[in-house]
């Protein structure tokens, strides 16, 4: 007996686009939060405060750059945990937002960063300023003025660009191969409209016939 899965495909593409996107997403959050942190827009530094809350303890060497993992005992752990709740998040995304909300991209990632936002202030926040003594307030207020904002604007950044990637992930168009049309690309180069057909030969006549 043949068990026939029409959705298959689909849901292929439905997990590669959540995993691309989560992750996708995650990297580019933590750019724009460490890029702010290192450009002193914040005094708080996302990937340190993540990853000690969950080690515990770290040990941060002076210069940390490239994300704030490199030096930082504790980076990898923070960039590990960050790219799995993108990924959590683009699930989230996937299975909520995009069938509930039936409209563009745009606003499917509009509601995306609410969401991340609202992560970000009702589970992390609150997470890490129960394992560590510096207190952090609001969305993380009390470690700088434009820190609620630059959480905003990384999420806002990081959910318009996974709901992106995750629209295009799921099209099956965006995995089919492009069909490059030879005569027609060197028709609009050469402005000549001719294709590559030898002329046919009139062998009787000797002639040679377009």
């Amino acid at each position: 007996m043949t068990i026939s899965l029409p959705g298959l495909p689909a849901l292929a593409r439905g997990i590669a686009g959540v995993l691309m996107a989560g992750a996708i997403s995650a990297i580019l959050f933590l750019i724009c939060v460490q890029g702010s942190f290192h450009e002193g827009i914040t005094d708080f530094d996302f990937a340190h405060v993540l990853g000690t809350a969950v080690e515990g303890t770290a040990t941060e060497k002076s210069g940390a750059e490239a994300l704030g993992v490199i030096g930082d005992s504790v980076g990898p752990t923070a960039l590990w945990i960050t790219v799995i709740s993108g990924i959590v998040l683009l699930a989230f995304h996937a299975l909520v937002i995009v069938r509930l909300v039936h409209r563009s991209w745009i606003v499917q990632g509009l509601a995306l960063a609410v969401v991340m936002f609202l992560a970000i202030g009702l589970i992390f926040i609150p997470y890490a300023d129960a394992h560590l003594d510096t207190p952090m307030g609001p969305w993380g207020a009390d470690q700088g003025g434009w820190t609620p904002i630059v959480f905003a604007g990384s999420s806002l950044i990081a959910s318009l660009v996974g709901a992106r990637c995750y629209d295009l992930a799921e099209r099956a168009s965006w995995w089919e191969p492009e069909k490059v049309a030879v005569d027609e690309q060197l028709a609009e180069l050469t402005g000549v409209d001719e294709s590559f057909e030898l002329p046919e030969q009139d062998t009787e006549r000797g002639v040679i016939r377009p």
